[in-house]
């Protein structure tokens, strides 16, 4: 499938690295002096991505003033009335609501090899949840899969798993029958809207009735939600990333 659109979940307060997101959200942490999201909307105009939706809430001014700086790509915002009460999924929900198409969606506050997006694109499965090896990064999402490799249940708590095969990195291709389904799983679970659960939670419900394929990959990359994670980000994964890319570091 050929995918033009993508949504990317920025919603949140960054209250885990408040030193920086007391003055913007955690989208604008720069890396080699560039806001780590325009660096990600930057690789995504690069692999064929036309169109882009920022799920906004906190600081969303922000995101619209971004959204009118950047050229080659329909970079558009809704917003998320709820961000400090919901979770991921009401973000997740809002942008894809009309979407009508098959999508990226990314989180905001994603460090990563632009090689990943060539990767996720070309896998020929239409639902892939990017996953990677062991980080150490102390904030890790686990991944339970079965033998061929589609989502079980993923986690923050390692003991929930049976087994740990990966770490959700924060990137999935899907198509566009997913957010109904997702409503659909909600409904019959007895969950209202604004939800407070996160996107992941989402994907898990309705891992019993579409198959999700975890898609594992070495490539650099880190999310940065503390401090830690800032500076192991400088002094690690940009490097890395800039090396094998050869972006200048």
């Amino acid at each position: 499938m050929t995918i033009d659109t993508a949504i990317i979940m920025a919603a949140g307060l960054g209250s885990r690295i408040s030193e920086f997101s007391r003055n913007a959200p955690k989208g604008f942490i720069p890396i080699a002096g560039k806001p780590i999201v325009e660096r990600s909307i930057e690789i995504l105009a690069s692999h064929g991505i036309r169109r882009i939706i920022i799920g906004t809430g906190y600081m969303a001014l922000e995101y619209e003033a971004l959204s009118s700086r950047i050229s080659g790509v329909h970079v558009e915002c809704i917003a998320n009335p709820d961000y400090a009460n919901s979770g991921s999924l009401e973000t997740f929900l809002l942008c894809t609501g009309s979407i009508g198409c098959d999508f990226l969606s990314l989180e905001s506050d994603l460090l990563y090899d632009a090689k990943m997006i060539e990767r996720i694109l070309g896998c020929p499965f239409p639902n892939v949840i990017l996953s990677s090896g062991r980080t150490g990064s102390g904030d890790e999402v686990y991944i339970e899969t079965d033998d061929r490799s589609r989502l079980v249940n993923l986690s923050k708590d390692r003991k929930s798993l049976s087994r740990i095969d990966a770490e959700l990195v924060g990137i999935c291709k899907l198509d566009r029958s997913i957010p109904a389904t997702i409503e659909a799983w909600m409904a019959r679970e007895g969950h209202t809207r604004p939800i407070g659960l996160h996107y992941e939670e989402g994907l898990v419900g309705i891992a019993r009735a579409i198959s999700l394929h975890v898609e594992k990959t070495e490539l650099p990359w880190t999310e940065i939600d503390t401090l830690e994670h800032l500076a192991r980000a400088d002094s690690l994964i940009w490097p890395r990333i800039a090396s094998f890319s050869k972006e200048p570091a």
